[in-house]
């Protein structure tokens, strides 16, 4: 059956993309069955399964998500499996990960075989990141384009709108 692989980058904070994350499984019919997190909580993965269907026999998605708060990006790995079948069984799962990177605002990429070094280099570097390092960094969403800034600054640095306190 085997496995295939995403890799996803997201310029939002963990906490904005796992809220969008549940909301988006709600809504498709997975059923998340499994969740942890790191020590440091930068690093969160999740198991979801998905049941049966007119197109699938099913699929299994493991989700790790790994924020760097240098970088304010969110790294994300997908790891999909099918619960029985091959070849044309792959177009829903496919579908189901296109129509995931459209909801989190990045662009869709085809499941891949092959995994990307770069991004599991990536999570050892966020797991190795202090808990401190996180908490210096205050964060204020701008009200008009929903970027995310530091506190520090008074205008949205995408779209010059005032912040609000």
């Amino acid at each position: 059956m085997g496995h295939k692989f995403g890799f996803y980058q997201l310029k939002l904070p963990i906490e904005r993309v796992l809220e969008k994350n549940l909301k988006f499984w709600k809504e498709n019919r997975g059923n998340i069955t499994q969740k942890q997190h790191s020590e440091n909580g930068l690093i969160h993965t999740m198991i979801i399964d998905r049941d049966i269907s007119a197109m699938s026999y099913g699929e299994k998605y493991q989700m790790k998500f790994g924020y760097n708060p240098k970088e304010d990006t969110t790294y994300v790995i997908v790891e999909v499996s099918l619960k029985f079948g091959y070849g044309l069984q792959w177009l829903k799962p496919q579908g189901i990960m296109k129509d995931w990177a459209i909801e989190m605002g990045c662009a869709p990429m085809k499941l891949a075989r092959n995994q990307d070094i770069s991004f599991f280099n990536m999570f050892r570097t966020i797991e190795k990141l202090d808990w401190l390092d996180t908490e210096t960094k205050a964060i204020a969403f701008c009200p008009q384009c929903g970027q995310s800034n530091d506190k520090s600054s008074n205008y949205c640095k995408k779209c010059g709108t005032k912040l609000v306190e």
